[in-house]
């Protein structure tokens, strides 16, 4: 996809010269460096967020939970409508 969006950021010295060095390293840009940490970022953030509402999922499908037979709760909804 072509890069269309550009966005400033600024850095402190001391951080701008491990960027430089690591992109170097890497034989890549400084941008290409910081678009895979956004990139990095993003997906890390929505892999947890899933996880979060799986396990939410499981437990509430391990639950444990006494429901009462029909006619119980007729005779709730009964005595509800009398006192009410």
């Amino acid at each position: 996809m072509p890069l269309t969006k550009r966005v400033m950021v600024l850095f402190d010295p001391g951080l701008y010269r491990e960027l430089q060095k690591e992109a170097k390293e890497r034989h890549c840009s400084k941008g290409a460096l910081i678009r895979e940490a956004v990139e990095k970022g993003i997906l890390q953030r929505a892999e947890a967020s899933k996880s979060k509402k799986l396990a939410a999922a499981k437990r509430l499908i391990s639950m444990k939970e006494d429901i009462p037979d029909w006619d119980e709760v007729e005779r709730s909804i009964a005595r509800g409508h009398r006192n009410g």
